[in-house]
């Protein structure tokens, strides 16, 4: 049998962005799966719920689908450059990392974001844990490719 080595060497900063696009992607859609968990929990249609993350008025399930998947990525791919240059060497396990980075992205959605979407019918808290979830995944799948 004969076991694939994995080079060393650092990943380049493409490598990492597009690491990151496809962690972004997968912590968002477990991000998503969560919010339909919250969602179900209190009789909310899985349409209904992906309407709010549109803009208000123009918003479809489609179109609130794609822009959260869409953002996902994005900040995932923010999070792979990070993570894969800078955040790797610190003495903290990735999935604690990524929940600080969860932290941070809800900050900054209750600031700029949630106000002018669909995203203000959501209890805070499930806002909160959703972001979280996310950063978590990201730092798990992170983790687990060691960012190199």
């Amino acid at each position: 049998m004969h076991r694939r080595q994995e080079s060393m060497e650092p990943k380049s900063l493409g490598d990492l962005a597009v690491d990151g696009l496809l962690q972004g992607l997968a912590a968002g859609a477990i991000m998503l799966a969560f919010l339909l968990g919250v969602g179900m929990v209190e009789g909310m249609a899985p349409a209904d719920l992906l309407t709010r993350f549109g803009l208000p008025g123009s918003a479809t399930a489609v179109t609130g689908l794609l822009g959260h998947l869409a953002v996902s990525a994005v900040l995932g791919l923010v999070w792979g450059v990070l993570y894969g240059s800078l955040l790797r060497r610190a003495p903290l396990p990735a999935w604690l990392l990524g929940a600080a980075y969860g932290l941070a992205l809800y900050v900054g959605a209750a600031l700029f974001v949630v106000n002018v979407t669909g995203l203000a019918a959501f209890a805070t808290w499930a806002l909160l844990a959703a972001h979280v979830v996310y950063g978590v995944t990201l730092g798990l799948l992170s983790g687990r490719t060691g960012g190199r």
